[in-house]
């Protein structure tokens, strides 16, 4: 098999077994009891010249370019942490219960929504078939997620603020919010997503 054809393989796999359409583009957090953790995130990024795989091809000329970027990170608390204008905190009340908050602006101002897919719909969409001959991948980068695992189950899980098809839901220690690119770039007001445990 050569270079390029392992190296687009390897891609595909990744995204069909590492995070599918609704996590590819994310942030995920998993704390520690001390509420410390580790952080990655993924992003889609629009190359700004041919990678190695495009460069070493011949015969070839592409015309849809899209990465996807990920970084992993330990940080020592999640309260004060922000990826942007999204911003945690978390603590501990007086009778032991561990909380954690996520404020998402939304609008034009908002700046994550850029930061993760710095693509407007129609780029976006002709973009992700860059992923897939079939356009199987078409909804690569229309939805963010933010995914929580915790040190101990969920007690309460929810959402204050509006706005349309986001979705939150638990599953043991596990948290996830599911919010759709245009809809948080439309928005009117923040949403804020509030975890106890």
């Amino acid at each position: 098999m050569t270079l390029p054809r392992f190296l687009a393989v390897l891609s595909l796999a990744f995204l069909a077994t590492a995070c599918d359409e609704d996590d590819a583009v994310s942030i995920r957090v998993r704390l520690d009891k001390d509420l410390a953790g580790t952080l990655v995130t993924s992003a889609l990024a629009q190359p700004v010249a041919p990678d190695a795989v495009e460069a070493a091809a011949t015969g070839v000329t592409f015309e849809r370019q899209v990465a996807l970027r990920g970084a992993k990170g330990r940080f020592p608390k999640l309260d004060g942490l922000t990826v942007g204008d999204v911003r945690f905190t978390a603590g501990t009340t007086d009778s032991g219960f561990s909380y954690a908050r996520v404020e998402l602006p939304t609008g034009p101002d908002a700046r994550w929504p850029a930061l993760f897919v710095p693509l407007n719909e129609a780029e976006r969409r002709s973009a992700a078939e860059a992923f897939e001959l079939s356009g199987g991948a078409q909804d690569l980068g229309r939805t963010f997620q933010i995914r929580i695992e915790l040190p101990a189950a969920v007690v309460s899980n929810g959402t204050k603020g509006k706005l349309r098809g986001s979705r939150n839901d638990s599953d043991g220690n596990v948290a996830t919010l599911t919010i759709p690119i245009q809809a948080a770039r439309e928005g009117k007001e923040p949403l804020v997503w509030q975890l106890t445990w």
